[in-house]
């Protein structure tokens, strides 16, 4: 059956305007795809960079390679930092803390984003005596009991996304940090498979595959 001239028109009306919406709505995305691309660059400029690199692979090893790293990992760790009105902060760092203290959810799933999209550069250990036997606990176990690092971490240090991260290369000095702050109960709740694991770790073996994990190369 043929439509009336007065259907046509109601029709065409209706398919311009759902493109003109369509329009619009692209227009408002981009506009805000644009937003939080300026925000990203200033917070990567003005505050990440300083410690973790415009790059995500920081020079001082103090401070952790982010570059590589998976989004949900580190959107993980930004809000164990920052914390929230029910929720205790499940690490703990003045200065991290004060970076995050008013970064929105999506201000952190951008950074997240961005870090994870960089290319890492090679780590490297100045303690190959160390790591050979750091080699040993990771590939097969601590001394004390504690599983293979390697079980969750993989044989390069790729980790498993989400929860396990990519250590392929970490600073030394930050990987020994960490690991002394799970075993002293300084990071994450009670419970959490790190806090459980390392206190299995003698000092001496945290020392050798903090070396070990220096060197992995992807």
């Amino acid at each position: 059956m043929r439509r009336s001239a007065s259907a046509r028109y109601a029709i065409a009306l209706a398919w311009g305007t759902a493109a003109v919406l369509a329009s619009l709505a692209a227009m408002v995305t981009n506009a805000r795809a644009d937003e939080m691309q300026a925000r990203v660059h200033d917070l990567v400029v003005n505050r990440c960079a300083a410690c973790h690199g415009v790059d995500g692979n920081s020079v001082a090893e103090i401070y952790p390679r982010l570059a590589g790293q998976y989004p949900p990992y580190l959107y993980k760790q930004l809000t164990q930092f920052k914390g929230g009105p029910d929720l205790k902060p499940l690490r703990h760092s003045a200065v991290m803390q004060a970076m995050v203290t008013d970064l929105s959810d999506a201000d952190m799933e951008a950074l997240a984003q961005y870090y994870a999209a960089q290319t890492p550069t090679q780590g490297a250990t100045s303690h190959t005596d160390l790591a050979e036997a750091g080699k040993e606990i990771y590939t097969h176990g601590g001394a004390g009991g504690a599983p293979a690092c390697i079980s969750c971490h993989r044989a390069t240090g790729g980790g498993i996304a989400p929860d396990f991260p990519r250590i392929t290369g970490q600073h030394e000095a930050y990987v020994n940090e960490q690991l002394h702050a799970w075993k002293d109960g300084q990071r994450g709740g009670k419970g959490k498979l790190m806090s459980l694991i390392v206190p299995l770790l003698s000092d001496d073996e945290i020392a050798q595959v903090s070396a070990y994990v220096a060197s992995l190369k992807q």
